[in-house]
């Protein structure tokens, strides 16, 4: 009989959890239900944010910091009761359970993959008229948005919303987070209530599969959402067709990683639209998220006023003048070719 390895444990339900997330990071087509909102879906694109306004960026740093805190080897007369790794694995539980940007984003690119558009709040347009009233008072259950994703993924006939049954339980959820449990040398334990009426224990076994499972689920979560923006990033200083119309001009935007952080639309009458997310904050600039279409606004600034052929932007008889591409002094041009 072979050890016990919680490691290769953990990498083997996080590898086999990338597997059925990756087509919803790295759809096939991109392009088609327009990759300004596959980019607003990834980025959980907004509006205008200061530093210091990302709260998905601070949940990293503390499940980060909760996975070391788990690994050290705790002095016994500081931590004499033995329970604090299992007391940490709980709050960690807790918080992948809780974030509110792992669902939004998945929520968002199942959307897209069935061209249902844009939303930073992804979920309203599929409720009940019943939960969109009550909505602004009591928000939307956990349990409810992974039914939302359930369905959504069905509709697209993959098996992402199937995940969510192997680590989330919510008892076990509601138990930590109403502080309504007790770590015995048996088992959890939960009265679910001061009634008692609806107690319940699992055994470490089935509380360390839970655990071990929810971390490799946010795990490869995060893995996907830096792979494709690290697939994005190689497309870094090109300009690609994006509005065959207006002439409009997309630049994928990088940070110092070249990781995509956001996007540009150059247009020919020396605009542009952009958003660029960063530790500094989000930038936006001619553009707007437009919920009831579930969209991103793109603004074009001023119209020629005897347009020629080439676009609504450009005068008759001049040439399409673009915005530089970020960081350099180069003009792009249109394809002679298009």
């Amino acid at each position: 009989m072979t050890d016990y390895d919680p490691e290769a444990v953990f990498q083997g339900h996080r590898d086999r959890f990338i597997k059925v997330l990756e087509p919803v990071f790295l759809p096939d087509d991109p392009v088609s239900n327009d990759i300004i909102r596959y980019f607003a879906s990834l980025l959980r694109v907004l509006g205008m944010e200061d530093r210091g306004w990302d709260p998905y960026a601070e949940s990293r740093k503390i499940l980060n910091d909760i996975n070391r805190l788990m690994k050290l080897e705790l002095p016994e007369d500081r931590f004499p009761d033995g329970w604090t790794s299992w007391r940490l694995g709980l709050f960690l539980y807790s918080h992948i359970v809780e974030m509110d940007a792992p669902y939004e984003v998945i929520t968002n690119l199942l959307r897209f993959r069935l061209g249902r558009g844009y939303s930073p709040n992804p979920y309203f347009d599929l409720l009940t008229e019943r939960e969109k009233k009550n909505f602004a008072k009591n928000g939307i259950r956990t349990g409810r948005k992974i039914e939302v994703i359930k369905a959504l993924s069905k509709e697209c006939g993959l098996s992402v919303g199937e995940l969510y049954d192997e680590f989330y339980n919510s008892r076990l959820r509601n138990a930590v987070q109403h502080s309504d449990f007790i770590l015995t040398a048996d088992d959890f334990r939960s009265r679910s209530g001061i009634s008692g009426g609806k107690e319940f224990k699992l055994t470490y076994n089935e509380l360390d599969t839970l655990i071990t499972k929810a971390k490799a689920f946010i795990a490869a979560f995060f893995q996907l959402e830096l792979d494709a923006r690290a697939v994005w990033g190689t497309k870094k200083g090109q300009a690609i067709p994006y509005d065959p119309h207006y002439k409009g001009l997309m630049e994928v935007l990088v940070d110092d990683r070249d990781l995509m952080c956001g996007f540009a639309v150059h247009w020919p009458n020396n605009s542009q639209s952009m958003y660029r997310r960063t530790e500094a904050g989000a930038e936006m600039v001619n553009c707007m998220v437009n919920v009831e279409q579930a969209t991103v606004d793109l603004w074009v600034d001023l119209y020629a006023r005897k347009p020629g052929a080439f676009s609504p932007l450009v005068e008759e008889g001049a040439e399409p003048v673009y915005t530089p591409l970020d960081k350099s002094d180069v003009r792009p041009l249109w394809p002679a070719t298009m």
